[in-house]
């Protein structure tokens, strides 16, 4: 591809993505934390004394189920260390697509004591998760993150390939002052190639889960540790109902598959007859809780193992794409180093912008509503910062089903709004040329 192709495939991509990669870059950043802040902002519910031997969970279970009886039981949450909490998670029976609901109750595992609950919806953990993963749009909000995905590792690659032609002229790190284009465009080439590995991962990873969904059907990718019983023994509702022994389930898992730090156990309720313990394996750089062993719900017989450390390649290559996105694997000291490495992205959406702008500053005075830089980059500041703040206040509130509903009658309208003003302009063009040659 010739240089003026490669300049203008970077630019047109940089400008039409750049506010959804800069977004992403800030979101990307904060929800890195979420789990964190969640234990932050509710200790009283994530934290508990070390107090010896956890009492048995059984009647635990079996009392949070009868406290509400318009709910299922999902699964159950064990503790990450010894001063953590259980979270038995629960489900309505009757769903509500404008209320959904994941409901938490955190009970301390050495008394037994309810100590809070929770639609896990409305949490400022969630609300992180979810504006990152996909926009709070409810159709495609995910596959649009993973285009963005595709726009940076387009950014990023083109970027490299033109910086590659400056290399021969300016050494590698030297930030000119001449005027406000030429240091941001320096400082644009600079973190670019500093941070140009970490961004393809990043870019890669992102597109992949994104658009993990159609790329699994068109692939006709399995999930690797799915698991199906031949024949089910149950039916729904017999299944639902069955009694869980989950001390017993706990012991068989760790009896049987020793190596695994269970984290969720995970009851069947399609008529299957099992209950699924998932985990972590330690020294394992994968996706969270991709680890498990399917006991019979019966009998708590093994049914089925799946440790990813005897995967075959494949499967490392599928289970390592969301631990590399979200540096879960290397404790809190990684993710301050992602943290900074992920803001690099907006950084160059932002730098890159302003490039544009002074660039195109002369021809853009000429025309009406022309706006200064700062004005403007405050508007889109402010603008992005209103929007997380009124998202985050409907979500908290009323759970994802409301913001949801806002950002898609938001996205939609602005999308058709844009749609009509081009076909106006269009329309408008063609009638005036019409009759001038009448004329």
């Amino acid at each position: 591809m010739k240089k003026n192709q490669l300049w203008a495939l970077h630019s047109w991509v940089g400008l039409y993505a750049g506010i959804a990669i800069a977004f992403l870059s800030l979101t990307g950043a904060a929800a890195l934390f979420r789990i964190e802040l969640d234990a932050l902002f509710n200790p009283d519910l994530r934290q508990v004394e070390s107090g010896g031997q956890h009492v048995t969970m059984n009647p635990i279970v079996e009392k949070v189920k009868s406290m509400h009886p318009d709910k299922l039981l999902f699964e159950v949450e064990l503790p990450a260390s010894s001063e953590s909490t259980w979270n038995i998670r629960l489900i309505a029976k009757q769903k509500d697509r404008l209320f959904p609901m994941l409901w938490e109750v955190f009970i301390n595992p050495y008394t037994g004591e309810i100590l809070g609950e929770r639609n896990y919806y409305q949490t400022f953990s969630y609300y992180l998760r979810n504006l990152h993963v996909r926009f709070y749009e409810g159709f495609y909000g995910r596959q649009i993150v993973g285009l963005a995905g595709i726009a940076l590792l387009i950014s990023t690659i083109t970027g490299f390939f033109i910086y590659g032609q400056f290399m021969k002229k300016q050494l590698f790190g030297t930030i000119r002052k001449k005027n406000l284009r030429i240091k941001q465009a320096d400082l644009h080439k600079l973190i670019g190639v500093a941070a140009l590995v970490f961004n393809l991962m990043i870019a890669i990873t992102g597109a992949w889960l994104g658009l993990q969904v159609y790329l699994q059907k068109w692939l006709t990718i399995e999930r690797p540790n799915t698991f199906q019983v031949k024949e089910a023994p149950f039916n729904k509702t017999k299944d639902t109902a069955y009694k869980v022994d989950f001390d017993r389930v706990y012991s068989n898992a760790k009896k049987h598959f020793p190596e695994l730090v269970p984290k969720l156990v995970r009851p069947s309720t399609n008529g299957d007859g099992t209950i699924s313990v998932l985990g972590n394996v330690p020294r394992q750089a994968y996706e969270r809780n991709s680890n498990k062993i399917v006991l019979d719900k019966r009998t708590y017989a093994p049914l089925y193992t799946y440790d990813i450390s005897h995967a075959g390649m494949g499967a490392k290559l599928f289970f390592i794409q969301e631990s590399l996105h979200f540096g879960d694997f290397g404790g809190i000291t990684l993710k301050f180093l992602y943290c900074l490495l992920g803001l690099t992205s907006g950084f160059l959406s932002i730098t890159g912008f302003i490039v544009y702008l002074e660039r195109t500053r002369k021809n853009r005075m000429e025309l009406p509503g022309y706006t200064e830089l700062k004005p403007l980059l405050f508007r889109y500041t402010m603008g992005i910062i209103t929007f997380c703040v009124f998202v985050a206040i409907l979500s908290l509130l009323w759970g994802i089903g409301i913001p949801t509903l806002f950002v898609v009658i938001l996205f939609y309208g602005f999308v058709v709004l844009v749609l009509l003003k081009r076909i106006i302009e269009f329309v408008r063009t063609k009638w005036s040329g019409s009759n001038r040659q009448r004329i």
